[in-house]
């Protein structure tokens, strides 16, 4: 019994560190790299860098409880957007975590983060999932932040 334990042990622990290892190469290939370079793009404030990342029908949209939201529909809207977002003072920053792959459809946790008036940093994340189609971001769906789902648990 013990012996086959340690077998066990010793196969989750390899199992584990080629899963590790090889995670960085696969996701900096492909559909994710396209989702790393538009939100670097974002992070610069490079609308022309996004743009030519955006499928011509992308579309930006928000889960907010058992409703989807279209908060963008179509290049032109999301240019539009975005321009007059990044060329504010509330603009953040956002950093990418835990890919998880499914064909076109990259599901990650994305993080915010802003400076405060006071000097301070705030930062909250969400779930977003990105569909790629031919090398273009062609759908966000982006869902509650962890600090808006809070909001929304205490107000009901």
């Amino acid at each position: 019994m013990a012996k086959r334990i340690s077998v066990i042990i010793a196969m989750l622990t390899i199992f584990t560190a080629t899963g590790c290892a090889t995670a960085p190469k696969s996701a900096q290939s492909g559909e994710y790299s396209v989702i790393t370079a538009y939100v670097q793009a974002y992070n610069d404030r490079d609308i022309p860098a996004m743009s030519a990342l955006m499928h011509p029908k992308i579309q930006w949209l928000s889960i907010e409880g058992s409703k989807t939201v279209i908060v963008a529909d179509g290049k032109a809207d999301l240019v539009k957007q975005m321009s007059e977002y990044v060329s504010s003072p509330s603009a953040t920053t956002s950093e990418l975590a835990s890919p998880v792959f499914n064909g076109q459809f990259i599901a990650v946790k994305e993080t915010a983060r802003w400076k405060r008036a006071n000097g301070s940093v705030g930062q909250q994340s969400a779930l977003s999932v990105y569909q790629i189609d031919k090398g273009l971001v062609r759908r966000v769906w982006y869902y509650p932040s962890e600090r808006a789902a809070e909001t929304a648990t205490k107000n009901k």
